[in-house]
């Protein structure tokens, strides 16, 4: 079968959280209840697959895609995986206090290739909105006693956020979203967490709080804490494209930002690409063929895909994964 070279539009996978609320609606996804937290809008994990929208692919999911078009992505071993999970949360409530494990410690306690390094784009925020991003513990020992004596906040770092801000999350960084903040995900390709703390909250549906792995969590944590470098997240814009900015640069995937105010074109592009549109809406042209894109839609562009040109009023946040 011919190979055709088109932006593969994907369909949002809706999941309910017991943090979730109703903010995911203004990014035009049809929610079926009133605690919806995350929007998986590119993914190839689990059983949580991103269907492509579009022919000639529509039907299939981005995993099929990834295997039997690999020249779409520039080529990769068949043993490798879509590099990338991309969401949107909306953390109506805050998430637990977590923390993810890196490649060799996935491996340890989750059978697992990929450990999982994020980054949040803050997409809305409302006032005096905080992220916990971090702690003061000098041990695991510190870390274990605020937890048995319930003085976790002792040692919890936070940070007030606000739209457009960029926030790097390393594997190991204890972490988490505060209350009233809606944020893009893009992170490594995987989704295992351990909990220290959830608030106490019971899940209305089992009427069970959710189960807590503090043991395991603090031994992934980076301690002393470790926070990365602030040129990481230093904005820099693209000599080739005065429209483009990098946000983040980072192992295992760069983050970009393309704001348009009327039109603007993209050149020189030399891998594929996550495309989320965040705001506003307008017209993708691909080789002569415009597409209309709005709020809450993801693309990818194939490696092939070099040069497009973008109309309208309107944000995209670009992913780009890493070979490594």
């Amino acid at each position: 079968m011919t190979t055709k070279v088109i932006p593969l539009f994907l369909k949002p996978v809706l999941q309910d959280k017991m943090w979730g609320g109703t903010e995911l609606r203004r990014y035009h996804y049809q929610l079926n209840s009133d605690h919806v937290g995350e929007a998986w809008i590119a993914s190839t994990y689990g059983n949580d697959l991103s269907v492509v929208e579009n022919e000639p692919y529509a039907g299939q999911t981005l995993k099929e895609i990834w295997k039997k078009h690999p020249e779409l992505f520039g080529g990769h071993p068949d043993h490798v995986a879509f590099p990338l999970l991309v969401k949107i949360l909306d953390a109506k409530e805050n998430l637990s206090i977590q923390v993810h494990p890196s490649d060799e410690n996935a491996q340890k306690y989750f059978n697992e290739r990929n450990g999982k390094t994020e980054c949040w784009y803050i997409l809305d925020a409302k006032l005096d909105s905080q992220v916990y991003y971090g702690h003061s513990a000098t041990s695991k020992d510190e870390i274990r006693d605020a937890i048995k004596h319930h003085e976790l906040d002792r040692i919890l770092e936070t940070q007030t956020v606000q739209p457009g801000e960029m926030i790097y999350v390393p594997a190991g960084t204890l972490h988490s979203l505060g209350a009233g903040i809606v944020a893009l995900e893009v992170e490594q390709n995987s989704d295992n967490t351990l909990r220290f703390y959830d608030f106490d909250r019971v899940n209305q549906k089992t009427g069970k709080k959710r189960p807590l792995q503090i043991d395991d969590a603090i031994k992934v944590t980076n301690t002393p804490n470790i926070l990365p470098a602030k040129d990481q997240t230093k904005r820099v814009p693209d000599p080739d494209n005065p429209d483009r900015l990098r946000l983040l640069k980072s192992k295992y995937f760069n983050v970009y930002q393309i704001a348009v105010e009327n039109d603007t074109k993209i050149k020189d592009v030399t891998t594929y690409s996550v495309n989320v549109v965040v705001d506003g809406d307008g017209t993708l042209v691909v080789n002569g063929t415009a597409y209309p894109v709005k709020k809450g839609d993801t693309y990818i562009l194939p490696v092939q895909v070099k040069d497009y040109e973008l109309k309208g009023h309107v944000v995209i946040v670009q992913a780009i994964a890493n070979q490594n």
